[in-house]
């Protein structure tokens, strides 16, 4: 230690406090400013939290002055009990191995991504260097100061920008109009042929909606704007359509916009249920029943909590960004590969619609309420079952990335029947959605206030079983169009008791106009809406992908029709006691295996936890143990076949080809020893 000593020299920046600048300086370039960049610009996080840019700054400010000052304590304590060569060990030490931390995981995201390890090596000889020159020059405070400034470049660009942009002119209303009430209701992810057959019919099982149907008019050729939702639904409120040809600033201000709701709370209570976005109310005649219904000190916590997950998550490299939490109904996918709504959204959340409506109309019973609910009861992975309960986690945990059951990481699939079990999945959260539509439908009939309030349920954008592709883009045109980009679009006009079916080509842009006309409200002479539903879509919808950042903009085909992928044994089951016995004949189920199949006895089955009585499984065969051209094998629970197991095809196999990964869903057994699965015999 004493030769040691002698090489490196003797420390002379003996400041405790210059020294906690060193290790701040270090956690500003490292953490804080690839954190900022996500943050400070990106308005949809602001608006999501109902926060001005400036809580960022002192959040930050803040954060930073702790830090330094517990820092600049500790080093404190040990400059005044501790010998001088003691005091410079263990300064030395704390600089190497915090520079080391920072440094380390600066470079396994970002420079060394695919070689992580190398970027803790290079990371630690960089720490030494920083770790020398800390000992002998007393730069500390100069480094926090260039550090900073480049921190706060994104953050003075967010305020500058919005600061430039001019406040939109207010509503005006016509006084003659008797406003109805408004419930604007977005199943998230809901495409149109999983709700609807081609004619405008509602899907068997979905009664609540065949009931709204009957006074409402359906929209048949709908499609939305986007295919991610913190692009389609601010569009939707915005009456916004072509997203491609918007510039990235108008795109920004649109995504961190309510668009037209706070023009109409002049005059509406507003009631907002969504897992994006808040509506901050100013007085009792407003209910906040989403993210916004906390208080202050609760609204400001949760925004701390969020921002430190968002540097977590941005900033550093496994395995330390495991330990952040998604950001739940925050900022969709705000770091690469990020999920929109966390690992386990909320489902069941019409509740809060009931009891917002009740709180405004008891707070001010004169005006009408606008109720906006955004749902992702309907928002892969589908996990329910006909009851309701949930079958498996938000997460599979064999294939990394995997969204749902039978999907490989790429969120596609190797076999037409694993679409179908998850069309069957798809089609009992719908149910569930349905259900709580009618619950919130009951109430508004129970209290009078059906007839007098216009009714909206659409969705944000749909999603497709794919080949190649990823869900929300599509394999090809055709799906692209009747399943992603076309959405439901049911309207109840005020007053509307007779049902209609309107098959002309429209934009979801379009439903802002509509309500606005409903109200009788006239937005400021800077607003710019697509026209209402009772007039065409100049030159056809326009859906634009986002994904990756990416804003190519698809125009509708002329002559395009879409096609409906879904067939009847993809909703109704075979036999309502095994419903997700896909491919497997009726007779077959509650009886032993036939002829012809033999049991795996080397097969590993694993049971994923829920909470249905109906049970997940996962099966792993030698891909020699059952014929080539075996599709589906059957699953039984103490000898009786109770369901089907689906395998992947050849380039879903679990390790590339000598092991061939199944999937089943079966009603729960007393004990996973019980279950067996066997195949036709090669």
């Amino acid at each position: 230690m004493t030769d040691l000593g002698r090489r490196i020299g003797q420390r002379t920046n003996l400041s405790p406090a210059n020294n906690a600048s060193w290790l701040l300086a270090v956690a500003i370039l490292a953490i804080v400013i690839p954190a900022n960049d996500k943050i400070a610009s990106n308005l949809v996080f602001f608006a999501a939290h109902d926060v001005s840019p400036v809580a960022w700054a002192v959040v930050l400010v803040v954060g930073l002055v702790v830090f330094w000052a517990v820092l600049a304590g500790v080093l404190w304590l040990m400059r005044r009990f501790l010998p001088a060569r003691a005091y410079d060990v263990v300064a030395s030490l704390l600089m190497l191995v915090v520079a080391w931390f920072f440094i380390g995981n600066v470079l396994a995201v970002t420079l060394l991504a695919s070689s992580p390890g190398l970027g803790a090596l290079l990371g630690l000889v960089a720490a030494a260097a920083l770790t020398l020159l800390a000992r002998r020059f007393a730069m500390g405070s100069i480094l926090v100061v260039f550090a900073g400034v480049a921190a706060a470049v994104p953050l003075v660009a967010t305020l500058w920008n919005g600061a430039q942009a001019p406040a939109p002119n207010a509503y005006a209303f016509d006084a003659a109009t008797n406003r109805p009430n408004v419930v604007w209701v977005i199943s998230d992810e809901l495409s149109y042929p999983a709700a609807f057959a081609e004619d405008g019919t509602p899907r068997p099982g979905l009664t609540n909606l065949a009931a709204l149907a009957k006074d409402s008019t359906v929209y048949t050729h709908a499609y939305t704007a986007a295919n991610f939702t913190d692009y389609a639904v601010p569009a939707m409120l915005n009456g916004d359509v072509d997203l491609s040809t918007m510039s990235d600033a108008d795109i920004q201000r649109m995504r961190s916009s309510l668009g037209v709701i706070p023009g109409l709370a002049s005059k509406y209570s507003v009631v907002m249920e969504s897992p994006v976005f808040s509506y901050d109310c100013q007085d009792a005649s407003c209910a906040s029943v989403g993210v916004g219904g906390a208080s202050v000190i609760g609204k400001y916590w949760s925004f701390v909590k969020d921002t430190a997950a968002i540097a977590g998550k941005t900033a550093l490299a496994a395995p330390f960004s495991g330990a952040f939490p998604a950001v739940d109904g925050k900022w969709s996918n705000f770091w690469d590969g990020g999920e929109e709504f966390g690992n386990d959204p909320e489902g069941e959340t019409v509740g809060n619609v009931i009891s917002g409506i009740d709180q405004v109309t008891k707070a001010n019973a004169d005006a009408p309420f606008l109720a906006f609910w955004h749902t992702i009861r309907t928002h892969a992975p589908w996990v329910l079952d006909p009851e309701g309960n949930q079958i498996y986690p938000a997460r599979v945990p064999v294939v990394d990335g995997a969204h749902m059951i039978g999907e490989e990481a790429d969120e596609t699939y190797t076999s037409d029947d694993l679409k179908k079990l998850e069309r069957r999945l798809w089609h009992y959260s719908v149910a569930d959605f349905d259900r709580q539509l009618g619950e919130l439908i009951d109430h508004l009939k129970a209290t009078g206030q059906y007839d007098n309030t216009m009714i909206v349920v659409t969705a944000d954008h749909g999603a497709a079983m794919t080949d190649t592709a990823d869900r929300r883009v599509g394999d090809d045109e055709e799906q692209r169009w009747s399943e992603i980009a076309h959405v439901p679009l049911v309207i109840k006009a005020p007053g509307q008791t007779t049902g209609a079916v309107n098959t002309d080509v429209h934009a979801s842009g379009q439903i802002a106009a509509t309500v606005l006309a409903a109200a009788g409200a006239t937005p400021g002479s800077d607003a710019s809406f697509a026209p209402d539903l009772s007039q065409p879509m100049p030159g056809g919808p326009v859906f634009t992908n986002v994904k990756d950042g990416a804003m190519t903009g698809w125009h509708y085909p002329d002559g395009f029709v879409d096609k409906d992928p879904w067939q009847q044994d993809d909703i109704v089951p075979a036999d309502s006691a095994f419903p997700f016995a896909v491919g497997v004949d009726a007779a077959l189920l509650g009886k032993s295996a036939p002829d012809g199949f033999r049991a795996l006895g080397d097969a590993t089955i694993q049971a994923l936890p829920g909470e249905s009585d109906q049970q997940a499984l996962i099966v792993d065969r030698p891909s020699a143990s059952c014929s080539p051209e075996d599709r589906i094998g059957l699953v039984t629970d103490a000898g009786t076949v109770v369901g089907s197991v689906l395998w992947e095809g050849p380039s879903g196999s679990a390790d590339g080809g000598t092991t061939t990964r199944g999937w089943a869903i079966v009603p729960r057994a007393a004990a996973l020893s019980d279950y067996a699965v066997s195949c036709t015999i090669p």
